[in-house]
């Protein structure tokens, strides 16, 4: 596959709510969690402009939340904004998540945007914080994806795992972020696997680095200067994936910096080679054939 290069650092018009995808969530509810600041509030937004009419933002931060939803609703009067104080981590809170919905069908679009990032040397981490990244990022969205699910009860539904490009590669002081990170990719696949053919669609992808959250607060120093990506960004990324002409990424996981439109020419590469899928590499080296269970 020809190099995709990473040069989109803002929103543009083929990802666009004020672009190509007017319209492209008219009248659709949509769930977000971490909803209240930096990627999930421009989610929010975006997904406003492009016509939804419900939005329901969890998040920790109540005040967050109230802010988003004033934000919002001034500038898309059309959308209703419902605020849901929970964490993503308890069972008990994530079911409060489901039962407090606005009446009506499930959420056509389930957004797992609630993350964290522990930056520590293996040896000099403590447990608890390092844990933390596993609980949020992979028990998090699980346990999102299990209601949403469940709420479905064998309907059609759109799920998006946001993930990260740490994900794919091996930097330091970042085992904790990328190994659960790389979690979410491949449960993105199960999810896919398990329930595709009832119609739901599941993506994972890297927002970008968007230094203005509190995650690109906390990243290492190194990656600082790498931050330059908006929230904008992801949010249009988000917004192009919920779309049915994006089904050829079901089940994989897609960078917000490629140029989208160039990554939808490849499609039909993409769905034949099965990629951007989380896969190790053996090379020929090594057989993955099972042996000696013959009679098992």
């Amino acid at each position: 596959m020809a190099t995709i290069k990473r040069d989109k650092h803002d929103i543009y018009p083929f990802i666009s709510a004020k672009g190509r995808l007017a319209g492209a969530a008219k009248g659709k509810h949509i769930l977000i969690t971490g909803g209240g600041k930096g990627i999930g509030k421009a989610i929010a937004i975006e997904f406003a402009l492009a016509g939804a009419t419900k939005i329901t933002i969890t998040g920790r931060d109540q005040q967050a939340l109230d802010t988003t939803k004033t934000l919002v609703e001034s500038q898309s009067p059309g959308c209703t904004i419902t605020t849901i104080s929970a964490d993503v981590t308890n069972p008990t809170s994530v079911s409060s998540i489901f039962a407090a919905l606005p009446p009506g069908p499930p959420p056509d679009i389930l957004i797992n945007n609630a993350g964290v990032n522990a930056d520590s040397k293996i040896a000099d981490s403590d447990p608890d914080i390092w844990w933390r990244d596993w609980e949020v990022n992979v028990k998090g969205t699980y346990l999102c994806t299990r209601a949403y699910l469940r709420l479905l009860n064998g309907a059609a539904g759109t799920i998006l795992n946001v993930s990260t490009s740490i994900s794919d590669c091996v930097l330091p002081n970042m085992s904790s972020y990328a190994t659960s990170k790389l979690a979410v990719n491949r449960f993105t696949e199960c999810v896919q696997l398990e329930y595709g053919a009832q119609g739901v669609r599941c993506i994972a992808f890297h927002p970008g680095g968007v230094a203005s959250t509190g995650m690109g607060e906390r990243a290492p120093k190194q990656f600082q200067g790498m931050l330059l990506d908006t929230p904008e960004l992801a949010a249009g990324t988000a917004l192009y994936l919920s779309t049915p002409e994006a089904q050829y990424l079901d089940g994989r996981f897609v960078f917000a910096s490629w140029d989208l439109e160039d990554v939808e020419r490849r499609k039909e590469q993409i769905v034949g080679e099965d990629l951007l899928v989380s896969r190790v590499r053996y090379g020929g080296f090594l057989s993955t054939e099972i042996v000696g269970l013959e009679g098992r």
